[in-house]
């Protein structure tokens, strides 16, 4: 069968292969933003952009011995211990597999997993907290040199606003990890000062049992 074309059809052609063009430059804008990670409010985050490569480096070693994310916040905690603390818990684990093992071509990663599959609550306990203390003592950083350089009268001024969603926040992770009732903050200087005296109270800075 013979096609019959116009002098139109390339035009027409052109046309097509320009919206075609523009469809795939969308589709592509579309794919980089969903590949992009999409982080859920109030999410657990270990990342922060700037540690990337040494988090992805390190992370990928990990993964060697068989540990995944599902593992972070455990390892956070055993990290976060000190010698005596984690002493304690090498004993707690003894008890519970024994001490006759002979298994001389266990590694340190192998034995690594097998804490933190053994001990996940106790060790996760740890690490709820270590991310708590982070997470104050950097709101802390940044706020404590600010309201130190106020006036009195720049203080009261903060008497007017209300808490801000960071404070709110971490009100709200500090009363869930250590069983408080959520405090009246009406504002933003009785958010800070309450934030400031929980930091500053010894027994918060040890982990419950």
């Amino acid at each position: 069968m013979e096609h019959d074309f116009k002098p139109s059809a390339g035009k027409d052609l052109e046309h097509i292969a320009s919206q075609l063009d523009r469809a795939m430059a969308s589709l592509a804008r579309t794919e980089q933003r969903l590949a992009a990670p999409q982080i859920t409010p109030g999410e657990a985050v270990f990342r922060d952009p700037k540690d990337a490569y040494h988090q992805i480096t390190l992370g990928a070693v990990l993964v060697q011995y068989g540990l995944s994310a599902q593992h972070a916040r455990a390892l956070d905690g055993l990290l976060s211990m000190t010698f005596d603390q984690m002493k304690a818990v090498a004993a707690e684990a003894t008890q519970i597999v024994g001490d006759d093992s002979d298994d001389d071509d266990e590694t340190m990663g192998s034995g690594l997993l097998e804490l933190l599959e053994l001990m996940p609550n106790r060790l996760e306990q740890f690490g709820r907290y270590a991310e708590w203390r982070r997470g104050l003592e950097r709101y802390m950083e940044r706020t404590r040199p600010y309201l130190d350089g106020l006036t009195d009268e720049d203080l009261d001024q903060l008497t007017s606003r209300p808490p801000s969603n960071k404070q709110l926040h971490l009100i709200r992770v500090t009363c869930a990890y250590h069983g408080l009732a959520f405090p009246a903050v009406p504002d933003r200087r009785a958010a800070f000062e309450w934030l400031r005296d929980i930091g500053a109270n010894a027994k918060y800075r040890e982990v419950r049992p």
